[in-house]
């Protein structure tokens, strides 16, 4: 069964329902600010439980129980494996930034020799520039004192007319060699500064990527180094803080290491909820967030079509608006009183990754969102028929 509201009550609709994902967003928010807290206080406490067990682990080895002392050696020899894996490619990796860093050395140097080539061949191409100007400046001299004693008046001038034309064209054009000669010099000049410039610009980067690449070969080489020296050492201590953290049952039913293991089983147990819980958070976010996303985009295209009503008085249309459409957005009232109580939730990660599970099967799947706002998309083009 349809719903029917006139544009004004759906436009006010569209807002109040997009006011509702907010408020639970916002809702669902505290709850991640207690999961994050919560989770990274256990995790300090968690890490500390975990350090004062694995040298007691270690030291008494030969006297734990079977139970204990099995999973503990099979992971040991895992772990030795893993470092074995970790100091090969160490060597590996090491061997490559060694080459590359040879080859930095090796470019700088070449640069700098393909500089000194360039330079006795610039300076040639400047010397034999310079002498070129001087024996134009030389000729553009001599032109100037001919010509100049051209300038005997009357004699002079009447009959030299000519000659004195013909000069001043020469002298012209030398006078053009002469700039263009120094325009020479010039671009030669700046060719070679240029040069300078972009050489010791990329020193500087192969210099600084020496640098670097040095600092992480030293850094692969101690971490191959530190591997080598204590690999039997680092096998046990791995092998002992992994099977820890990995452990959720109690392995003994009696003694002392029940006794022990018991805080951090609890731990654990709590890290695993609250990992579920921040998952769950982290889903539920996106959801709403991407939903509310689409019902703003929607928001403003029935604000344009509000405002043309309005705007040049068109006819009042209504809206025939699909179960799909009111029974989705009813259901908001429902989804936030399931996250209301921020402070249970908070302190009871699986309660609150049950509930959010069940409401995204129910009701915020994937068809369930796709629909709404496909029917309400489809109810606003055609009411707005009514227009056309």
């Amino acid at each position: 069964m349809s719903t029917r509201m006139n544009l004004a009550d759906f436009f006010k609709y569209t807002r109040d329902n997009r006011k509702r994902i907010e408020d639970t967003y916002r809702e669902i928010e505290e709850i991640q600010y207690q999961f994050n807290e919560l989770f990274a206080r256990q995790s300090q406490e968690r890490q500390k439980v975990v350090a004062s067990l694995i040298p007691l682990l270690i030291a008494e080895s030969a006297d734990l129980p079977p139970e204990i002392a099995q999973p503990l050696e099979d992971r040991e020899q895992m772990e030795r494996k893993a470092l074995r894996d970790e100091l090969a490619a160490l060597r590996v990796e090491e061997t490559d930034k060694r080459l590359k860093v040879d080859n930095l050395v090796v470019e700088a140097q070449r640069q700098v020799a393909h500089l000194r080539e360039q330079n006795p061949i610039l300076n040639q191409q400047e010397e034999e520039l310079k002498a070129r100007r001087a024996a134009m400046q030389q000729e553009l001299q001599r032109l100037n004192a001919e010509i100049e004693g051209m300038h005997m008046f009357p004699i002079g001038w009447l009959t030299k007319a000519g000659k004195r034309r013909r000069l001043s064209v020469e002298r012209q054009q030398l006078t053009e060699n002469l700039t263009a000669m120094t325009e020479g010099i010039r671009q030669v000049r700046t060719k070679w500064q240029e040069e300078k410039k972009a050489l010791e610009e990329s020193q500087a980067s192969l210099r600084n990527q020496w640098q670097a690449m040095s600092v992480e070969v030293a850094q692969v080489q101690n971490r191959a180094e530190h591997l080598a020296a204590n690999l039997d050492a680092l096998g046990k201590r791995n092998a002992a803080q992994n099977w820890l953290n990995e452990l959720q049952e109690a392995p003994v039913a009696s003694g002392v290491w029940k006794e022990r293991l018991a805080p951090l089983l609890e731990l654990n147990r709590s890290r695993a909820a609250y990992e579920a819980g921040l998952k769950s958070v982290s889903e539920i976010l996106g959801l709403l967030k991407g939903i509310g996303e689409g019902m703003d985009r929607f928001i403003r295209s029935v604000s344009t079509v509000y405002e043309e009503q309005r705007r040049y008085k068109l006819p009042m249309i209504n809206l025939e608006l699909s179960d799909a459409v009111t029974s989705f957005h009813a259901f908001w009232p429902d989804t936030q009183a399931k996250v209301k109580d921020e402070k249970f939730l908070g302190t009871h990660p699986l309660e609150f990754s049950q509930r959010v599970q069940s409401l995204i099967q129910q009701r915020l799947n994937e068809r369930s969102i796709q629909r709404m706002f496909e029917d309400m998309g489809e109810a606003l083009n055609r009411a707005t028929k009514a227009w056309r």
